[in-house]
C-alpha cells in the first residue's frame, strides 16, 4: 500500500517573515521607532550633504542602513517597519547596500 502524504497548504506562507500577534491579546509592536530612526539619518544625510559634502552625506546614510541592518539582525522580532523579508535577506540587502554606498563615496573623484 502506498501512503500519501498530506498535501494541504501550511496555515501561513514558509516565507512569511512577521509573525502575527500572540494570541495572548497583546497588540503588535509599533513601527514608530524603526520609522524615527531611519527619518532621523535620512535628515541627518540630507543637512550634512547640503552643508558639508555629498561624501560626508553618502556616509551618513550608509551608516543609517547599517544600523538599520544590525538592529534587524538583533532584534528578536524584527522591528516593524524593517521587516520585510526573511531576517537574512532583510540584513544582507541593508548591509551591502551600505557596503556598496560607502566603497563608493570613499572611491568616487571629485565629490
Amino acid at each position: 500500500m502506498v501512503v500519501v502524504p498530506d498535501s494541504s497548504p501550511p496555515a501561513t506562507p514558509r516565507w512569511h517573515a512577521v509573525d502575527a500577534p500572540a494570541a495572548s491579546g497583546r497588540a503588535a509592536p509599533s513601527p514608530v521607532p524603526a520609522i524615527l530612526v531611519v527619518l532621523t539619518g535620512i535628515v541627518a544625510t540630507v543637512v550634512l550633504g547640503l552643508t558639508v559634502d555629498a561624501r560626508t552625506g553618502a556616509l551618513t546614510l550608509a551608516a543609517t542602513l547599517a544600523v538599520a541592518g544590525a538592529w534587524r539582525a538583533t532584534s528578536p522580532t524584527g522591528p516593524a517597519g524593517l521587516a520585510i523579508r526573511s531576517r537574512g535577506f532583510d540584513v544582507f540587502l541593508c548591509w551591502s547596500a551600505a557596503t556598496g554606498l560607502s566603497v563608493l563615496a570613499l572611491t568616487a573623484p571629485g565629490i
